[in-house]
């Protein structure tokens, strides 16, 4: 951000022109920074997305100048950086949910995160009580986040199985079909859960067996993955007892367990 002078940010809530120029320049860099961090996930940045949200900052900034109540010109850059901030994540997750709850539409962006960026990867891991935690959502539920987040038309887009070639591009339809044996024109949504469900299962396992054991039985025994049998969060003294472990260490593994689980998460590939 470019220096301003109190003087200045004074008149620009008196509406001085000059001054609200001066406002808004020097509070480019800083829309411009956060407007792509804002469209970005997983590494990936959305260019309209970028374009969109800042354009919404800069309206957030003119529309703040007379709201602001501090005399200086740190106050009024904390007070410009929190109004940004907030205008630009109502904005994105606006401009995602489509028609799924906030919350909702919050808990894929989360899956989304944890997912490296990858929609579809992110709709198996949100419904996984060991990424989400209290939050998992359900498979229809997290179906229709994906679709809102990317749009219907997105079952029809190519997916990547191999080189560069032609014939190495499928549709999600495409594979559905060949792991299922249904027609294309009978697939239904439950189809595309159902195959999604068992490729989460196998990758679940298989990012269990990279963890130490304690980690493992923990996060099993959180929704009762056999052979463990489920404990959830409500029977800590049980499992406790069960692994040998103190109360207080069963917390502190099952936190650091959710993060191991989520790192090793990304570095895996679907298994064939």
């Amino acid at each position: 951000m470019i220096d301003l002078t109190e003087q200045q940010i004074a008149d620009a809530k008196a509406n001085d022109l000059g001054a609200v120029t001066a406002v808004i320049q020097a509070t480019e860099e800083r829309v411009t920074q956060l407007a792509r961090r804002y469209a970005s996930t997983g590494g990936r940045t959305d260019p309209e997305l970028v374009e969109d949200l800042a354009q919404v900052g800069r309206i957030a900034v003119w529309e703040a100048v007379s709201r602001f109540r501090g005399t200086t010109v740190a106050e009024f850059f904390t007070f410009i950086d929190r109004t940004l901030k907030g205008a630009m994540s109502d904005e994105r997750k606006e401009e995602t949910r489509q028609g799924v709850s906030r919350q909702a539409a919050a808990d894929y962006e989360r899956a989304l995160s944890i997912a490296g960026g990858d929609p579809y990867e992110a709709e198996f891991l949100a419904t996984t009580a060991e990424a989400m935690g209290a939050r998992k959502m359900s498979p229809e539920g997290a179906y229709a986040a994906r679709l809102a987040y990317q749009g219907v038309e997105y079952l029809d887009a190519p997916l990547k199985a191999g080189s560069d070639s032609a014939e190495d591009f499928a549709t999600l339809a495409d594979t559905i079909v060949s792991e299922t044996g249904i027609p294309e024109d009978l697939l239904e949504a439950a189809d595309f859960v159902s195959v999604a469900r068992n490729r989460t299962g196998k990758k679940v396992h298989r990012t269990l067996r990279k963890m130490s054991t304690d980690q493992k039985v923990v996060l099993m025994a959180l929704t009762g993955i056999d052979p463990i049998g489920y404990f959830g969060t409500e029977n800590d003294d049980e499992l406790a007892a069960f692994m040998g472990l103190s109360r207080p260490r069963v917390s502190v593994v099952r936190s650091k367990a959710k993060d191991r689980f989520a790192s090793l998460w990304i570095d895996l590939e679907w298994a064939a």
